[in-house]
């Protein structure tokens, strides 16, 4: 969790929070006993990708601990995990088989899948909080925010920060800056999720170069929402 040190974060123009130790978690792991491969009659090329990487998700799912690895699951397209989704929302379950066109009557190769992605992700996602975005300046933050509030207007923000004070610079071929940029992110909730958790809102801050040695004003862009536990 993190440990805000201002009162407002509006109100602060720079500062540091200090986030608070990661407590021990000595949870015995739980793996389900589902097997790693499509049942009997759903082979193929098809169903043998997706049920291999929805599988995968599962494990790392229900391996997570706080502080085992700055993310709770692999990304795998689009900067989001569909498996992961399909397994926490009835939902984008539901779009997730329409989308890929799965027969009613194959759904079953699928969905225990799923149902045990959601289980192991009862156990463990609330454990999941964004860590190490600790540097905080009044008009970044506000940035963060507008661009959060754009994507998702009724967004409960828990918090928000950047990961440096500096900037990463990008280079042109002939090593001249493009543009900076640095890593942002607000922690929000929101009802627009049928899941009950919260989300990891990224928001990089970008300043394309303006010659001469000055930069242009920071603009903000959206990049994904990550689940994650709340509060």
């Amino acid at each position: 969790m993190l440990a805000v040190a201002c009162v407002s974060l509006a109100a602060c123009k720079k500062g540091d929070d200090v986030e608070a130790p990661l407590p021990v978690d000595d949870t015995p792991v739980q793996h389900s006993a589902i097997s790693p491969r499509p049942p009997k009659g759903c082979g193929g090329g098809f169903f043998s990708v997706h049920y291999g990487d929805a599988y995968k998700t599962l494990r790392e799912a229900e391996d997570y601990k706080p502080g085992l690895r700055d993310y709770y699951v692999r990304e795998l397209s689009d900067r989001r995990n569909e498996y992961l989704l399909a397994g926490i929302s009835a939902t984008r379950r539901a779009d997730w088989l329409t989308s890929h066109r799965i027969a009613e009557k194959d759904q079953q190769c699928l969905v225990p899948l799923f149902d045990e992605l959601g289980a192991a992700a009862k156990r463990t996602l609330p454990k999941y909080r964004p860590r190490g975005y600790i540097h905080h300046e009044s008009g970044e933050d506000g940035l963060i925010r507008d661009a959060v509030k754009a994507e998702l207007p009724d967004a409960e923000v828990l918090a928000v920060g950047v990961k440096s004070p500096g900037w990463d610079i990008e280079k042109h071929s002939n090593g001249l800056p493009s543009s900076r940029y640095k890593y942002g992110m607000a922690w929000v909730k929101s009802a627009t999720f049928d899941d009950g958790y919260c989300r990891i809102a990224y928001v990089n801050l970008i300043q394309d170069y303006s010659g001469g040695g000055t930069w242009a004003e920071s603009k903000a862009t959206f990049l994904n929402f990550e689940p994650a536990g709340c509060k």
